[in-house]
């Protein structure tokens, strides 16, 4: 995958996530971030898409970010 492909993706998942997730505590925000976590852990383990997962807790990240 090029660069520009992974962000695209990142950005696409970023904006999916807008109605999933309630960003308006910290404690929130890092229930979500551990959660992915948690989620590329199991794809280590043959239980999903890592590179999904990994662009979904990059999100999560920039989704975060955002609300510095």
């Amino acid at each position: 995958m090029t660069k520009d492909i992974i962000i695209d993706a990142i950005l696409q998942e970023r904006e999916r996530q807008d109605g999933l997730h309630d960003w308006n505590k910290k404690t929130n925000r890092l229930a979500v971030l551990v959660e992915e976590v948690g989620e590329i852990a199991q794809a280590l383990q043959g239980e999903g898409d890592l590179a999904e997962e990994l662009m979904q807790l990059a999100s999560v990240c920039v989704r975060w970010l955002e609300e510095l």
